[in-house]
């Protein structure tokens, strides 16, 4: 008898053309996956009768159905990868994708990996930071660099004295990165010869000070949109924050509360909100915009592709006109394709981040070719000098020497737009305020201009929810567009402007 392999894996479950079925499409697997809706609730054992002729009964393939998107459509089971072939012989008509899981496209200190492998301690450093006034700053996080190219160095995170002790192998260090969650921007310095102290301040964020994407979009002489637009922000949850309305939403996070659509606390989609529709002491590209949460990611953790088709499925279901995905990973997914056509056909446009791997291609979900791909670009003197972001100027530079392409940026075909995505100041839970690097950052100041481009032309918008009316509006907002002179595999056709300002 073939040895069992023990272990169970998610995967979902999904028709052959479409993401739901209905009775006449396929009568056999809408039945199918009508009954395995039922068992969700239960999330306790089936078994489905084999049609293995050399099996026993008893050996009926056991699933667990843990989630289910509509009663005929995609259903999240667990189930032996052992018994996938026989699954796949004994109920063709489904596709069978693996439940993988998504990071936030935003550029931060978790993209700095440390490889520790010294042989001898040479050098102690106790790293003390504090604000311009000497008041001590707790829980930033410190990563010393002593040989970049090999990863070597020492990281960590400062106590309520806001210092961290670190132990390094070099008294030299090749680059510095301070990295604060919130109200302050952080420090970057190359070639620094360490001493037993180093004493570095953080500058505060002031709400007046123009960041890049205030260079490009003068948000505070923005009016309100007046006409209703409603973009789906697919991520961390937003708000709550006084600066942002949200209008609805739903916590798609499998098991947690559904009501429960503000942050998860990491901030990530509260800044991506802000640069949407932010209003008050801040403002957001497109204020006035309808903003409907779907939070997919647990806390510290990524966000499972069955979670992000659920989000998709309520968008469409909540009448959204865009939506925005600040996340990516690099292997394409057919069940989050299939979820962005349903979009498409529904009248909506999907924005995505092309990720933030250093110029690697551009990462799904960006890469589908019904998204709108958006690559990150800055510009000098919209950041302080010694800041993080100092660190992210790279080759090429625009029509405009100023501007350049962040050099973690992905780029490729794919590319559609670019938009400011470095040093951009937004909202963050309880009323704070944080710089964010990342197309993470540049999607939302696409998908925002969009908005507000869209609602200059309530005739596209009050068209018929279908194909046509998601064509439109891309073709509407191709004429406004200006090229900023980087290559389309940097920029695709450049960045979006108002009508009046091209």
């Amino acid at each position: 008898m073939k040895k069992k392999n023990t272990a169970s894996k998610n995967y979902i479950l999904l028709p052959v053309f479409r993401t739901h079925l209905s009775k006449q499409d396929s009568p056999n697997v809408a039945r199918f996956l009508t009954m395995l809706s039922k068992s969700v609730e239960h999330a306790s054992t089936l078994s489905l009768a084999s049609r293995d002729m050399h099996q026993k009964a008893s050996d009926d393939i056991p699933v667990v159905v843990l989630d289910s998107i509509e009663t005929q459509g995609a259903k999240l089971i667990r189930i032996n990868a052992d018994e996938l072939a026989n699954f796949r012989f004994s109920y063709p008509g489904l596709r069978i994708i693996k439940e993988k899981f998504y990071k936030p496209a935003v550029c931060s200190h978790h993209r700095i990996k440390l490889q520790v492998e010294q042989a001898e301690i040479k050098t102690a450093v106790t790293v003390n930071i504090k604000d311009p006034k000497g008041k001590p700053l707790e829980d930033i996080t410190v990563v010393i660099f002593t040989n970049f190219a090999a990863s070597k160095g020492a990281s960590g995170v400062t106590d309520n004295k806001g210092v961290i002790k670190l132990n390094l192998d070099r008294n030299t260090a090749e680059r510095i990165y301070v990295y604060a969650n919130h109200s302050y921007w952080g420090y970057f310095k190359k070639d620094v010869q360490l001493a037993a102290a180093l004493d570095i301040q953080l500058e505060p964020v002031d709400l007046n000070f123009k960041d890049s994407l205030r260079h490009f979009y003068d948000t505070a002489k923005l009016p309100q949109l007046t006409q209703k637009v409603r973009v789906g922000i697919i991520d961390t949850g937003v708000g709550p924050h006084n600066d942002l309305k949200v209008a609805g939403g739903k916590n798609l996070v499998r098991g947690e509360n559904e009501t429960d659509y503000h942050d998860n606390g990491e901030g990530h989609g509260t800044h991506v909100g802000g640069i949407i529709g932010a209003y008050g002491k801040l403002n957001g590209v497109a204020a006035g915009v309808e903003i409907m949460s779907y939070r997919v990611f647990p806390k510290d953790s990524g966000a499972s592709n069955f979670d992000i088709m659920k989000a998709i499925n309520e968008a469409i279901a909540d009448q959204c006109d865009l939506i925005n995905m600040s996340l990516g990973e690099s292997q394409t997914d057919e069940g989050i394709t299939s979820y962005i056509k349903e979009a498409y056909n529904a009248g909506i446009v999907c924005f995505a981040a092309n990720g933030n791997d250093s110029r690697s291609p551009v990462s799904f979900p960006a890469s589908d070719s019904l998204c709108i791909a958006v690559s990150a670009m800055g510009r000098l003197g919209t950041f302080p000098p010694d800041s993080v972001e100092s660190g992210s100027v790279e080759e090429p530079y625009g029509t405009d020497q100023n501007n350049f392409i962040a050099d973690f940026s992905n780029i490729g075909p794919e590319t559609d737009l670019t938009a400011p995505g470095v040093g951009v100041i937004s909202t963050y839970p309880n009323n704070l305020y944080a710089v964010m690097d990342g197309t993470s950052m540049a999607c939302p100041a696409a998908a925002g201009m969009a908005a507000r481009i869209l609602a200059g032309n309530p005739d596209i918008l009050n068209l018929p929810r279908n194909q046509t009316r998601a064509d439109e509006m891309v073709k509407y907002l191709s004429v406004n567009i200006k090229s900023m002179g980087f290559g389309n595999l940097y920029e695709g056709k450049g960045m979006l402007q108002l009508p009046d300002s091209k």
